[in-house]
């Protein structure tokens, strides 16, 4: 009984850090739309930057919903069966990576959720959020007051207020603006330590 029991909390443990870790990986993604290039930049501009800076204009937060789910999640849903398949080539499918790879599957589904209004929002879901089991639209709103820095993670509501306070993505701007720049990042420009062009880019020029 003992035994089961500890087999249950351990599962529950593994299966909350992998959600967590979805939810920064996801946040990590987005600091880094938000953060790095230019809507000129190769590939990425016209595929990431431009829909991330129209998402954070006045007026532009839902733009996200204009997107059929399918479109907007399209490189998650291009990315999860090729973990999938490469998971089951290396021998450790295993219910852990199908559960990483679900969860970051709908992270931007659960991103459009924060962004769609409460009678649209399937019943299911409100019941989700309510219960703090996915990030709800209060908490998502965070990200849009004033200079869009902080609160990017958009799965659940607990990475967010852990990773501000720790100054966890001030942390990587100081070691990486210097490297790689970060032309729209305005409320950066005082740092002595602000680049619009980083080292590399500066190398290639």
């Amino acid at each position: 009984m003992v035994g089961t029991f500890i087999d249950i909390f351990w599962i529950a443990v593994q299966a909350i850090g992998i959600v967590l870790l979805v939810d920064i990986i996801a946040g990590g993604v987005h600091w880094a739309e938000d953060t790095f290039w230019t809507e000129e930049t190769p590939v990425l501009g016209r595929m990431l930057i431009a829909p991330s800076i129209v998402h954070h204009t006045k007026g532009g937060e839902n733009a996200l919903l204009q997107k059929h789910w399918a479109r907007s999640s399209r490189s998650l849903l291009v990315t999860a069966p090729l973990l999938l398949l490469a998971a089951w080539l290396l021998g450790i499918l295993s219910w852990q990576v199908w559960l990483f790879v679900i969860v970051g599957a709908c992270s931007q589904q659960v991103h459009r959720f924060s962004h769609t209004p409460t009678v649209r929002t399937p019943a299911f879901i409100r019941l989700l959020q309510r219960y703090r089991i996915i990030q709800a639209p209060a908490e998502h709103w965070r990200h849009h007051r004033g200079e869009h820095n902080t609160h990017y993670c958009v799965v659940t509501p607990y990475s967010n207020p852990v990773l501000d306070r720790i100054g966890f993505w001030r942390g990587l701007e100081r070691v990486l603006v210097p490297i790689f720049g970060a032309p729209r990042r305005e409320d950066l420009r005082d740092k002595p330590w602000y680049r619009s062009a980083g080292f590399l880019q500066r190398q290639l020029q």
